[in-house]
């Protein structure tokens, strides 16, 4: 979302989101060309709506519990008749059809919604707001949250209530990132990562980005950006970077805590490679240059900032690691090892505990797609 500064005092720069959100809208022409765009969301003004829409969750679909019933019962009748079903297998099918219908039986519970009480926070401005984003026990809203639970992830409620309830503050009062220091990678026209950019420029942090194409139209595009979105106390440090490059990976990190003088609160490493068109046996150089990419120096990005962290006992401010994941784990296929190094990824939250970095860094994983 494109954002702009406001300023409630002389000291406090505040970043609120203030254009339309907008929603994914696919086309496919009649030469049968897929054309994809971002359009405004009905009835979706504000990004207050937005947060309220995303927390409403999916649509529950009614279910025919007699009919359902019905077709168990004429399944038992046939299993009965059938000479070739023992009487033990008879039986256990017939406990096991009794309990299906025991379960349909049961009305459904009554929709459950939760008052969160308000956290205390110094980060966020505390707006006197008369209603919280509801969030109902028997649905998961569309942008929510998960926690590991032994080997699983699954969804947690509660975190999701709490992350709502930010953002609709956020939406409503705004947020600062004062004096909070970021390195953003892939922050190319059109990115995801640009949008971010704005919004950490726009909250007053100092943010350091790579580009592969440092040239003079390349800087004259970021310092366009800062002019537009750069607010009081904010500062943008634009970076040559070869992510493919293990030496320019420790010069990157050495330069930003010895030459610049920052300790990193955020990290989001949003660089990609489009590996389109590539199945298994189409494995190339290039394959391999986007997992080295993607992947293996992702990782020494997040080894060489953890080792400068440590030489300096920076022990109790954790650097936040934003994980770009995504859904495509070989699903869509012909994308070369772009879902292998997304997959591989997700291991970073066992090695968390596994390992000795925790006490630098923490992560949280976003899934886009």
């Amino acid at each position: 979302m494109v954002s702009k500064p406001t300023h409630a005092s002389a000291t406090l720069t505040i970043f609120k989101p203030v254009t339309f959100p907008t929603a994914p809208h696919t086309e496919v022409t009649e030469k049968g060309d897929i054309v994809y765009s971002e359009v405004v969301r009905e009835n979706v003004r504000k990004l207050e709506a937005y947060v309220e829409e995303m927390a409403s969750g999916d649509t529950i679909s009614t279910v025919n519990i007699q009919k359902v019933q019905d077709d168990v019962l004429k399944l038992w009748t046939v299993v009965k008749s059938q000479p070739g079903i023992s009487q033990d297998q008879k039986n256990r099918i017939k406990a096991l059809y009794e309990g299906v219908v025991r379960s349909l039986r049961k009305g459904p519970e009554q929709i459950r919604t939760r008052t969160r009480s308000r956290r205390s926070s110094s980060q966020f401005l505390r707006p006197q707001i008369s209603a919280v984003t509801p969030v109902s026990a028997d649905k998961v809203p569309l942008l929510h949250l998960k926690r590991k639970v032994g080997s699983n992830w699954e969804y947690s409620s509660n975190l999701t209530g709490v992350y709502l309830d930010i953002l609709h503050e956020i939406a409503t009062s705004g947020t600062t990132f004062k004096d909070k220091n970021a390195l953003l990678t892939g922050v190319g026209k059109g990115s995801i990562g640009v949008e971010i950019l704005k919004g950490l420029l726009s909250g007053g942090a100092h943010v350091v980005i790579t580009t592969s194409r440092y040239n003079r139209a390349t800087v004259e595009y970021y310092q366009s950006i800062y002019q537009s979105f750069g607010a009081r106390g904010s500062a943008l440090t634009v970076v040559p970077f070869n992510q493919g490059s293990k030496q320019d990976v420790e010069a990157l990190v050495d330069y930003i805590y010895a030459t610049l003088g920052l300790d990193l609160d955020y990290i989001l490493p949003f660089a990609a490679v489009p590996e389109n068109g590539r199945e298994i046996d189409g494995i190339d150089d290039k394959s391999e240059l986007a997992h080295r990419i993607m992947l293996v120096n992702l990782l020494r990005i997040l080894g060489a900032v953890k080792n400068k962290k440590a030489s300096r006992h920076f022990v109790t401010r954790l650097t936040q690691v934003i994980l770009p994941l995504s859904p495509n784990h070989g699903l869509f296929g012909n994308d070369g090892l772009y879902s292998e190094s997304k997959i591989s990824l997700e291991t970073l939250f066992n090695r968390w505990n596994s390992e000795s970095w925790g006490e630098y860094l923490c992560l949280a994983g976003a899934v886009i797609g």
